[in-house]
């Protein structure tokens, strides 16, 4: 099988990254990296730390770039924190070479020059050597050989001053690796077989595998497939013992298609089948692409057409995905191929319109090269002749040398403060996009935590609006819980002694000890405390269940002097045994609007009162008269009035059993039930006491309501 010019630029620049001058041939083994990892765990002093997370960093090159990336962190965090300056280029320079490896050449070259900038800053000349040394690799990656050379001439310069002989090594190497590409493959053998004997010199493990690797790779470029096969198996060999991933994988790839050429077709899918996994896993796009490209011409000579267009596809796919030309078409030849020989004129027709606009492509690239290139050859020999002429101008006339010389480096040092402008406009530039992008990120970032915010204060605001709900509720079943605890210890209180007198009157009875006369006395107080307990429940269940349910109104028009000579009958049986005087004076009709069966309720809780607290003779007097829109109503008794004390709680349960002039029970529940139910009908009530003098209660009430009558 030829080679293509995709395999030539990708297959011996990836296997590069994999023995850069300063890695350790040894740390590239798994147990290496378990050894150096239990030191760190037990290490505490930051210099010691320092050492090993470099050494782990290097470590892990060629075995999961993901975890070098990690630790190259860590290694450059440590080296600020202790201002070692050489330790932050190195941790540069790892780290680049963890983007390297990914084929992520931009990342990995930003970090390549920052760690040249500070190796320059502090005259660490290893450090700059190396840092020049990969950004020569990258170059080369990215086909500008140019710029490629000039790395590596200034790192080879340097690094003679170090006398550094692995580095010096892998400069030759790179320098091979460009004879390569250019197919001066004779050139490429004695530039890596001098590393190759170098590296056994000097007992290096890991460069004899790299060395066997290139010379392999060589040795099958000028299609000596079998001496090729010795280089890869020797290898192989060494790779598989240092644990070196990728390198295993370059190596099987190799091998892979030195079987192809020789017709193996099933050993050399076995041997590219390992090195794809092992690819895949290390996310090698480049090297994913050629390996796709080697099976599908493998399938393509098996006849497995469906194969061989699915690895070619795949193949394509990344590499417009990594924006190679030259993969692109090398896998759009395959399809095409596999299309005719399939007997899909079709689709081989499609993909041969996109292979020539592809070939175009590539044939402008180059055209501009060349036109560049010839455009740099033509500006060299005009300047050449420039200063041919300059030196017979010179012999002339002095004066006019040292005046040219003059404008001369008045041009110059107008060029440098132009380029200096230019290149200050192009940060600048750069650095407001990289403003612009940063701003619409805070923006987004403001929006959202807008969003969030909003949605936290709607919850914040559903959650106090829960909580209040639940305190409410909380306050309404205290209160009801309240209302319960009094209305037991109301009915337990009251309800029990005339209870108790009555069971104590029949027991008395029925031992014979109490005489007729005594007896009927007994009843007749016996009857008093019946009415009063009655009356007592009657307030007792009117109150409780307004407190449950609410009270319900029902007003109308009515006359509330005929409300109050109700009432005064209905007590005339107590009134008489009191032997008390009571004056209605509330003869004439007035109307109220009002609930009557309510009004009548707190009429006969005032009159009770009055009544149960006189003393015999006492008086009591009704009184009736409007105010404006109001009907005041006064009951005035002579009784003993009301203490200060208990004026304070009248209208409250804190204290709720007295007693009457003849013992008779009362409570204050009666008066709340009055006040609230006044209050519900839109009214008011008060009292005024002296003790001794007697006390008055008023209780305003609305006029009659005026209810028009339609006319017939």
């Amino acid at each position: 099988m030829p080679y293509t010019s995709f395999d030539i630029k990708w297959f011996i620049k990836n296997s590069l990254w994999l023995l850069l001058f300063f890695a350790n041939p040894c740390l590239a083994q798994t147990s290496k990296i378990t050894q150096l990892q239990a030191k760190l765990n037990q290490v505490q002093a930051d210099t010691a730390r320092l050492h090993l997370l470099q050494q782990i960093s290097e470590a892990y090159t060629s075995v999961d770039p993901i975890k070098k990336l990690y630790y190259a962190n860590l290694f450059k965090t440590l080296a600020e924190k202790l201002h070692n300056e050489q330790a932050i280029a190195d941790a540069y320079v790892q780290i680049g070479i963890s983007y390297g490896v990914r084929s992520k050449l931009d990342s990995a070259l930003i970090f390549f020059k920052l760690a040249y900038n500070q190796s320059a800053k502090i005259k660490y000349l290893l450090g700059m050597g190396k840092s020049l040394s990969d950004m020569g690799f990258v170059y080369d990656h990215l086909d500008n050989d140019k710029e490629a050379i000039k790395c590596d001439f200034q790192a080879l310069a340097i690094l003679k001053k170090t006398t550094n002989q692995r580095g010096i090594n892998q400069l030759y190497i790179n320098i091979g690796s460009i004879y390569f590409d250019l197919k001066k493959y004779e050139l490429a053998e004695t530039y890596f077989n001098q590393c190759l004997i170098s590296y056994t010199a000097s007992k290096d493990t890991a460069g004899i595998g790299y060395g066997l690797f290139v010379m392999g790779n060589c040795f099958q470029a000028l299609k000596q497939d079998d001496k090729a096969l010795d280089y890869f198996s020797k290898s192989l060999a060494i790779r598989e013992k240092l644990g070196d991933v990728n390198g295993i994988a370059l190596v099987k790839r190799g091998m892979g298609q030195a079987y192809f050429h020789q017709k193996q077709y099933e050993q050399s899918l076995n041997y590219l089948n390992t090195a794809l996994k092992s690819i895949q896993g290390i996310q090698d796009k480049y090297e994913e692409c050629a390996v796709l490209l080697d099976l599908s011409d493998v399938y393509l000579a098996i006849n497995d057409y469906n194969k061989a267009i699915a690895a070619a596809t795949r193949s394509m796919n990344y590499c417009k995905e990594i924006k190679s030309n030259s993969g692109v078409s090398e896998a759009i030849e395959r399809l095409i191929a596999a299309y005719k020989k399939k007997g899909d004129f079709k689709k081989a027709s499609q993909y041969q319109s996109e292979y020539i606009t592809m070939q175009e492509n590539i044939l402008n690239d180059k055209a501009l090269k060349d036109v560049t290139l010839t455009e740099f050859g033509r500006i060299r020999s005009e300047n050449a002749a420039l200063t041919k002429n300059n030196r017979l101008i010179a012999s002339k006339n002095n004066n006019y040398l040292a005046q040219l010389n003059q404008y001369t480096n008045i041009i110059v040092v107008i060029g440098v403060i132009l380029a200096s402008v230019i290149l200050l406009l192009l940060i600048i530039y750069r650095r407001n996009l990289e403003k612009q992008t940063t701003n619409k990120l805070l923006l987004q970032q403001k929006e959202e935590i807008a969003a969030i915010n909003e949605e936290l204060e709607a919850l914040n605001e559903e959650i106090n609006t829960q909580m209040e709900i639940v305190n409410t509720q909380n306050s309404e079943l205290e209160r009801l819980n309240g209302v319960k605890n009094k209305f037991f210890s109301i009915v337990s209180h009251d309800l029990r002694a005339p209870l108790s007198t009555l069971q104590t009157l029949f027991s008395i009875y029925h031992r014979g000890d109490i005489d007729e006369d005594d007896f009927e006395m007994l009843l007749a107080r016996l009857e008093g405390t019946l009415i009063s307990t009655a009356e007592f429940l009657d307030n007792l269940l009117e109150w409780s269940k307004n407190q449950l349910e609410g009270m319900i109104i029902k007003p109308a028009n009515f006359n509330i002097g005929d409300c109050i000579a109700e009432n005064i009958r209905l007590f005339e049986s107590q009134i008489g045994l009191k032997r008390l005087k009571v004056d209605n004076q509330a003869n004439g009709p007035l109307m109220v609007y009002a609930d009557r069966n309510m009004i009548t309720l707190v009429i006969r809780n005032l009159l009770s009162n009055s009544i149960k607290f006189c003393r015999p003779g006492d008086e009591i007097t009704f009184s009736v008269k409007r105010e404006a829109n109001q009907v005041l109503i006064a009951i005035h008794d002579t009784g003993p009035g009301i203490s200060e004390a208990d004026s304070e709680n009248l209208f409250n349960l804190e204290h709720t059993i007295s007693a009457g002039t003849q013992n008779e029970k009362g409570n204050h529940l009666g008066l709340i039930l009055c006040r609230d139910m006044v209050i519900q009908n839109n009214g008011n009530i008060q009292f005024e006491s002296k003790p001794g003098e007697g006390t008055t209660f008023w209780v305003e009430l609305p006029v009659e309501e005026f209810v028009s009558v339609p006319v017939l």
